[in-house]
């Protein structure tokens, strides 16, 4: 697949997580952070990636050594995630599509994001569908006519009510790869993955 040059990559990893009791963004998996293993994973399908920083944002600037990426400051992060959308889309607003990623799932293969990108048409959304739920959610990619929305976000809630109140390309999400490292118990289930936390 030829890289999109209408396409930015928005790396959502600016929380505090709270519920999982560490920084999910530096728990290490495989030989490396959960960042730097997302971001890794973005740049093989954009040039343009822009990492959306808050929590530990120093440390987490290091993980990003030597990786062409762009990061962004969301100084209102303790919000919530909503105000990292803001954040990354006032920082895309020039590409044509925007693809909003999530630093905490591991599992997420690059496949699926190729996939996602394959499907883009400059107008509809292109959102991930859950295998399990049937729920639209991200991976997802934006055009830009969605971004006045998406930059009005405030607080801790994301993009779902555009998922779910706009026509959109919706591409099957397994379950397996869905998962994300929001709690204790889901740091648990990953451990048996020869996982390590710092």
């Amino acid at each position: 697949m030829v890289k999109s040059n209408n396409l930015a990559v928005i790396v959502l990893a600016a929380g505090m997580s709270k519920r999982l009791g560490s920084c999910k963004q530096l728990v290490n998996y495989k030989g490396e952070t959960l960042l730097r293993g997302t971001v890794k994973k973005a740049l093989e399908i954009s040039n343009d990636v822009h990492v959306v920083l808050g929590y530990k944002k120093d440390v987490c600037e290091k993980e990003l050594k030597n990786l062409d990426v762009t990061t962004v400051f969301n100084e209102n992060y303790k919000k919530g995630m909503g105000t990292s959308i803001s954040s990354g889309i006032k920082a895309t607003q020039k590409f044509k599509n925007s693809m909003i990623l999530l630093c905490d799932q591991p599992f997420m293969p690059v496949s699926h994001l190729k996939k996602l990108c394959e499907k883009i048409d400059n107008n509809h959304i292109i959102s991930s569908l859950s295998s399990k739920s049937l729920k639209k959610t991200v991976p997802a990619i934006f055009p830009r006519a969605f971004y006045d929305s998406l930059i009005k976000l405030d607080e801790d809630f994301g993009a779902k009510y555009l998922l779910q109140n706009e026509k959109s390309i919706d591409i099957l999400l397994k379950e397996e790869f869905s998962l994300d490292i929001d709690t204790k118990e889901d740091k648990e289930k990953l451990l048996k993955d020869n996982l390590i936390v710092q």
